[in-house]
């Protein structure tokens, strides 16, 4: 299966478009102008489409991806707001789009081609509103509030419209800043990644008496010692297998490796690599063969192979990019 890999580039105003080859050797094959600052970008897979968000004039641009990978410009929607993160429903109806800046969450309905129309609700006094994801399960976003210390929990309405949990808002330590979010693919653990103190929460979601409750069970560091008076953690994500997961620090230049507990679904360390200056976006490939970091300071990509065993790293190239690389996403084509 052909493997093409997405970066965009912030202060170039550019989405790179890259072969991935199974030895984890890559070439640039287009780079296309976003005529503005682009930062999120996410794929729908069935429907081969890019989605990038763009400001200052906040606008999500949709392009639809050829048979060969390359991108084309097909739409411009406006949203409320700098986007920080997209993301979409279970059955691909509605956008989600987070904006730190703005303090808030918009839903946008996609129509028949699924192009973002205008929103149908935005939820404001989200401090430092960053990624927000849904469990497909069982039909909750989950929206980080960094500057909050808290995660929003809302239900999707079958039309489109959030409304508040039972439980409505987790919330971590102080002064940990949640920013992404990874969900466990086939277990009901999520898994997310504090900016401010470099730590991960483990919680489990389960249903008690028709009501959705979500527990913390673990909160660890991400370099495995606590004697770094400075973070700022970026990323983090889950192989398909779910046995492993990484996490990165922007301030350390480190990716670490977790290992899954298989019993009880929480992480143990197992080693941090020094990688590429300011990690701010890295992605798995679906088979969970390769992983890929963008260097937003040092304007690189570096490709590491991943051990099916341990799920150790190995770097096996670097290659420049534009300047200040800030998402990465790598795409099966079908």
């Amino acid at each position: 299966m052909r493997q093409i890999v997405y970066v965009a580039n912030s202060d170039s105003q550019s989405i790179e478009v890259w072969n991935l080859y199974n030895n984890g050797d890559m070439d640039l094959i287009q780079t296309i102008k976003t005529n503005g600052q682009v930062q999120p970008i996410k794929i729908l897979k069935n429907k081969n489409l890019l989605y990038a968000g763009i400001f200052p004039n906040n606008k999500i641009i949709t392009y639809s991806i050829d048979k060969n990978g390359f991108l084309k410009k097909i739409n411009e929607s406006n949203i409320p707001g700098k986007s920080n993160y997209l993301s979409f429903d279970r059955r691909k109806e509605f956008l989600f789009s987070s904006s730190y800046h703005s303090n808030c969450i918009s839903v946008s309905p996609l129509n028949q081609y699924c192009v973002p129309q205008n929103p149908i609700q935005i939820i404001y006094n989200i401090e430092g509103c960053h990624s927000a994801e849904i469990n497909y399960k069982y039909n909750i976003l989950f929206v980080m509030s960094l500057k909050e210390d808290c995660i929003y929990l809302y239900y999707l309405t079958e039309f489109g419209i959030l409304k508040s949990t039972e439980q409505k808002i987790l919330y971590t330590q102080k002064k940990s800043g949640p920013r992404h979010i990874a969900f466990h693919p086939n277990q009901d653990f999520i898994y997310t990644i504090n900016e401010l103190n470099g730590t991960i929460d483990v919680w489990k979601i389960h249903q008690k008496n028709h009501i959705i409750k979500v527990k913390n069970i673990q909160n660890i560091n991400i370099s495995n010692n606590n004697f770094s008076e400075n973070y700022w953690s970026s990323d983090i994500h889950l192989t398909s297998c779910g046995r492993f997961l990484y996490a990165a620090d922007r301030f350390l230049n480190i990716i670490s490796l977790f290992h899954i507990n298989q019993y009880n679904n929480t992480i143990i360390f197992f080693k941090s690599y020094y990688t590429e200056e300011q990690p701010r976006s890295f992605h798995i490939n679906d088979n969970n063969t390769h992983l890929i970091v963008a260097g937003e300071k040092s304007n690189t990509l570096v490709v590491y192979s991943i051990s099916n065993s341990s799920g150790e790293l190995k770097k096996l190239n670097i290659y420049n990019t534009g300047k200040r690389p800030v998402w990465i996403l790598i795409h099966e084509l079908h």
